[in-house]
């Protein structure tokens, strides 16, 4: 069962007891395969397992069928591509190791750690698995199992979308309140109005809304003040209120019209001229941290200047919208690496990092 994000603090903890006492062994993997070790955290926490390795297996770049049969021996997430792999026992004492490496699944990525920590059961199969660069987390528990284990564990927050639990918008909130995720996806639910009570998921730092009949953004939104990430897909947009520079740690801002979470046949956008988002606030400037903006499918026909002060945007990306131009203030923009405006492209660096499009 998948997790929204991953455990931290005080439930990492109880999730790695939890995996030790249901698993033959665990598996930390080098995907670089470097002879170089890493020093100082890397390399103690190597040492610190060594009377717990099992066996160590490493597969060279261009041998890819080992990866392939790797992952039908083992069955785990683990196994993805060339690199050293490493078992370890599973007793209390390599899960102490464990606790006092790490504070959370997602602390389990290269220079600093070894990568994606994966718990085997006997027989293969992972009983815990993370994939930490795609933001994979999952466990492998029955429905009545999940439901037990989020009401003994707070800040493990299970994906229930199989049962009627978190089909039901309420309830979702619940749960994402009660554990204070830091990731959340609002799909399926066929909003109309975004509930006020999102204010309360104070922790919040990634947030994607899809939802086709969501006209407007309520004011509670722009109260989530640890928000790096959102994203949203709908069929129209009404705007982008002004209270968007509240969210000053925001580093990806996307919003799609013309989305469809649940196109029905026949249904079809409406012409991008007859789009209810037809401009940019000027307020958007206020987001220092802002690094890619995409805003795609709308009747925008001109930008704000203030874009300007936006001094660690990197990615610009305006497709389909009714610019005809590139405004003349984005040629001093030189920290752009990508720029899209209605279809043309101009590139000026390399990207690096992780962006969305």
């Amino acid at each position: 069962m998948r997790m929204y994000t991953d455990p931290k603090g005080e439930a990492y903890e109880q999730v790695i007891d939890l995996a030790i006492r249901s698993s033959e062994c665990f598996v930390l993997g080098e995907k670089l395969l470097t002879d170089d070790r890493v020093a100082g955290h890397y390399s103690k926490l190597l040492a610190a397992l060594e009377p717990y390795l099992v066996k160590t297996i490493k597969i060279q770049r261009n041998h890819m069928d080992d990866v392939i049969q790797m992952k039908k021996t083992y069955r785990s997430h683990a196994f993805y591509t060339a690199g050293t792999y490493y078992f370890y026992r599973c007793c209390d004492e390599s899960g102490y190791i464990l606790k006092q490496m790490a504070s959370r699944m997602a602390d389990w990525v290269y220079p600093n750690l070894p990568e994606d920590l994966c718990f085997l059961k006997e027989g293969g199969g992972d009983y815990l698995y993370s994939v930490v660069h795609e933001q994979m987390y999952g466990l492998d528990v029955t429905d009545t199992e999940a439901i037990e284990l989020m009401d003994r564990i707070p800040g493990l927050f299970l994906q229930l979308d199989q049962l009627e639990s978190h089909r039901d918008l309420d309830h979702l909130l619940d749960d994402a309140i009660k554990h204070q995720t830091d990731r959340l996806i609002l799909s399926g639910h066929k909003l109309t109005d975004l509930p006020d009570r999102i204010r309360e998921l104070t922790e919040l730092r990634e947030l994607e809304i899809f939802a086709q009949d969501l006209y407007r953004l309520p004011e509670a939104l722009f109260e989530l003040y640890k928000l790096e990430n959102l994203k949203i897909m709908t069929s129209d947009l009404e705007s982008i209120p002004a209270s968007i520079a509240r969210l000053n740690n925001l580093r990806v801002l996307c919003i799609h019209c013309g989305s469809s979470d649940r196109p029905a046949l026949g249904w079809r956008a409406k012409p991008k001229e007859e789009i209810s988002l037809n401009r940019i606030p000027p307020e958007i400037g206020e987001l220092e941290q802002l690094e890619q903006l995409t805003i795609a499918y709308t009747s925008i026909r001109e930008l704000p200047p203030e874009l300007k002060k936006l001094k660690h945007l990197r990615i610009l990306d305006l497709d389909m919208c009714m610019i005809d131009l590139k405004p003349d203030f984005l040629h001093g923009m030189k920290q752009l690496a990508y720029l899209n405006v209605n279809g043309r492209i101009y590139s000026q660096q390399p990207l690096g990092g992780n962006y969305e499009f």
